[in-house]
């Protein structure tokens, strides 16, 4: 049997351009109207099981999104934790800690953000949270979660070693799919639900 995955990453928070992961950051207003928008665009489908981050973008995402259903909310889906560079931008942080840097571009597991989480460790969590997902019996699980995140699950199920996590750019706001056989997973969708010229980013 297969099982189809939706993966949707919350709104916008308003903080552009800087990396933002365990700042529990809210929706910014138009992030807010961004999941609205979403939501008119999201199939009709029989929803079976809804996980999510418990981060307040997400909880807020979830809200608007669906109000009526019951949320099982997975600490494991938090974002990364980007420690001291926690709301810098790509240039202050070469600036700031050129060797860090580039030890983060060779991609090894282990790699530690200064003063955050390792990325060993992140990727097992977030690998966890895939194996209770396939061990789910619902037919539609949707997952309401952050860039970082899908990313890294895209490569869990594709069986994508996750150092190539950066194959993958997810805009805020939009949904992907995927189905989910025995023997593998197939990619139907990328960033879907968003205007182009609006919201992506």
């Amino acid at each position: 049997m297969k099982k189809q995955l939706i993966l949707i990453r919350h709104g916008m928070t308003g903080i552009s351009g800087k990396y933002v992961g365990s700042s529990d950051v809210p929706l910014s207003a138009d992030g807010c109207r961004q999941i609205m928008e979403l939501r008119t665009k999201i199939p009709d489908i029989a929803v079976s099981a809804i996980i999510a981050s418990p981060m307040l973008r997400c909880r807020q995402s979830c809200d608007l999104l669906f109000p009526e259903h019951p949320v099982i909310y997975k600490k494991d889906l938090r974002e990364v934790d980007f420690g001291r560079w926690e709301k810098r931008s790509f240039s202050e942080i070469a600036a700031m800690d050129p060797g860090y840097v580039e030890q983060w571009a060779e991609a090894s597991d282990s790699f530690c953000f200064p003063g955050g989480e390792c990325l060993k460790h992140f990727v097992q969590r977030v690998q966890d949270v895939g194996d209770y997902i396939a061990s789910l019996s619902e037919d539609t699980v949707i997952v309401v979660a952050h860039g970082g995140v899908i990313r890294t699950l895209l490569c869990y199920f594709l069986k994508i070693d996750p150092s190539h996590y950066i194959l993958f750019k997810i805009a805020k706001g939009t949904y992907t799919t995927l189905e989910l056989f025995p023997e593998g997973a197939v990619l139907t969708g990328l960033n879907r639900g968003v205007d182009k010229d609006r919201w992506l980013n």
